[in-house]
C-alpha cells in the first residue's frame, strides 16, 4: 500500500484553489496515486457548512469534518487535496502536527485579482468574514496564483511533493 499525504492549498477566497488542486489532482492520477480532493466548494453542505448559531462554531465544525476525513484518507493511503480557506492558523497547524506527510501550499493571490474573478458574487455575500485570514508562518511553498500560471503553479506544486518524500522521484513512478 501507498503512503497517504495531506496537501492542504490555503489562501483567501477566489484565489485559485479548487483550479490547482484539480489539475494537481489529475496529474497524482495520471502517475498512479489515489488523489482524493476535499473541496470546500463542492463538498456536501453537512460536511463544510455545518449547522451552528454562529460563523465561528460553523468554521470549528468545518474545518473538524475537514481535518477528519483528511486522516482517515490519510490512513488508506491516499493523498489527500484539500481545497479550503483554512482561515485559521491553528486549523492547519493541527494538522500539520499529526499528518507527518503533510504540506501547506499558500496561495497568495492580490484583492484586485480576487474581486476579478469573483464572477459570483461570494464576496458581497460574504462581506462581514471574506477578509478574515490568518497567513500561514511557514508554508511549504507560496505561489502567487496573479503572477504565476496555473501550469506553471501545479508544477511547482508536483516538484515540491516529489523534493518532500512525498510522491516518487520518477514521472514514471506507481503504486
Amino acid at each position: 500500500m501507498t503512503q497517504g499525504a495531506v496537501i492542504w492549498f490555503t489562501g483567501h477566497s477566489k484565489s485559485g484553489k479548487t483550479t490547482l488542486s484539480k489539475i494537481v489532482a489529475s496529474e497524482l492520477q495520471k502517475q498512479g496515486y489515489r488523489a482524493v480532493r476535499l473541496d470546500s466548494d463542492t463538498l456536501p453542505a453537512a460536511i463544510i457548512k455545518p449547522e451552528a448559531p454562529r460563523w465561528e462554531e460553523r468554521q470549528r465544525l468545518k474545518n473538524e469534518n475537514l481535518i477528519f476525513l483528511s486522516e482517515l484518507l490519510y490512513q488508506h493511503g491516499d493523498i489527500v487535496l484539500i481545497a479550503s480557506v483554512g482561515r485559521f492558523r491553528h486549523w492547519r497547524e493541527q494538522l500539520r502536527a499529526k499528518i507527518p506527510r503533510y504540506a501547506e501550499i499558500y496561495l497568495k493571490c492580490s484583492l484586485t485579482e480576487r474581486l476579478q474573478r469573483d464572477t459570483d458574487g461570494k464576496y458581497e455575500t460574504h462581506k462581514d468574514y471574506f477578509h478574515i485570514y490568518e497567513e500561514p508562518e511557514r508554508p511549504d511553498l507560496v505561489i502567487e496564483t496573479d503572477r504565476l500560471a496555473v501550469q506553471e503553479s501545479a508544477a511547482a506544486v508536483v516538484s515540491l511533493l516529489r523534493d518532500k518524500g512525498l510522491i516518487g522521484q520518477s514521472p514514471e513512478f506507481r503504486q
